[in-house]
């Protein structure tokens, strides 16, 4: 799942992001390293001319027949303007999530197109 919205940029979380993700503090339950039971996690990152900055992390998880978004944004990126496009950009990408009235917990593998 890797997604773009104006200013922000939504991919999978690589083991490569354990010290970025160490460095802007994230809290243990919203590591994406340590993915939600049944779902996939996330890192959140602002591009810019010297690369990614990595500002947040997000996810869903499996709540009764729906999916629940999860997000997290590092104390320095609150209050910028960017919680309500993030969550404008789960609420897109939880539409297109299989639903769950299968039975089924898991989202499908993360597969970069």
């Amino acid at each position: 799942m890797f997604i773009r919205s104006e200013n922000l940029f939504f991919r999978p979380a690589w083991p490569e992001d354990r010290a970025g993700l160490s460095r802007i503090e994230v809290p243990a339950r919203h590591n994406p390293l340590h993915a939600i039971k049944g779902g996939k996690g996330l890192v959140i990152t602002m591009p810019g001319s010297r690369g990614a900055k990595l500002i947040g992390t997000a996810g869903f998880r499996p709540l009764e027949r729906e999916w629940e978004s999860q997000l997290w944004l590092a104390p320095a990126w609150r209050h910028v303007g960017l919680f309500g496009e993030a969550e404008d950009t789960l609420a897109e990408l939880a539409g297109s999530l299989p639903p769950l009235d299968d039975g089924t917990l898991a989202l499908p593998p993360l597969v970069a197109a």
